[in-house]
């Protein structure tokens, strides 16, 4: 019996490799290592997520740059927070309908809630203290979005962008971003 359970352990964990293959993680879970804050911002690692609640509104971006991909990341937004995740950007951002995509973690108020494009696409999302996962794929223009499990956006831009960094946002409120990873698409 014992045989059966490591055997069974064994067969699980290579599963669980197989499932991660290709998956590259953007935050180690410790420290800021490959990110670049772009303001003056509180950036710091608190219980394994990137955390944020006082400064002046910016970017903490990927030193590296991404075309087409697929990205996961966890955040939590309490009442009051503005945030967003923006992709295919560069470090600093003037009109966000036009130079990323900004993926925006806002109150249902917001002209563009939780899970909406800034100047793009709008979802009836909002606001909630527990944590929350969004999944993206972006490729060749055409930007999809999950939110918890449930595609909330599909969208197609007419000028796709040529690629650019991954952008957790401080607005304002307090936010906290943990679990971020990304698969490149296509060719390597």
């Amino acid at each position: 019996m014992k045989i059966v359970r490591i055997l069974v352990a064994a067969v699980v964990g290579l599963a669980g490799a197989a499932g991660a293959a290709g998956w590259e993680e953007l935050f180690n879970g410790r420290d800021l290592t490959g990110w670049d804050p772009q303001s003056k911002v509180d950036w710091q690692v608190k219980d394994g997520a990137i955390v944020a609640s006082a400064g002046k509104p910016g970017l903490l971006t990927t030193r590296g740059t991404f075309r087409d991909y697929e990205l996961e990341v966890e955040f939590r937004a309490p009442e009051g927070t503005n945030s967003g995740v923006f992709l295919s950007t560069p470090k600093e951002v003037a009109d966000p309908a036009t130079e990323c995509y900004e993926l925006n973690i806002a109150p249902a108020a917001n002209p563009y809630p939780t899970g909406s494009l800034v100047g793009r696409i709008r979802h009836d999302g909002g606001e909630a203290p527990e944590w929350r996962r969004f999944r993206v794929k972006v490729e060749a223009g055409r930007v999809e979005v999950w939110l918890n499990g449930e595609k909330v956006v599909d969208y197609k831009d007419r000028k796709p962008l040529a690629g650019g960094h991954i952008g957790l946002q401080f607005n304002q409120g307090r936010v906290e971003f943990r679990n971020i990873r990304i698969q490149k698409l296509g060719l390597p």
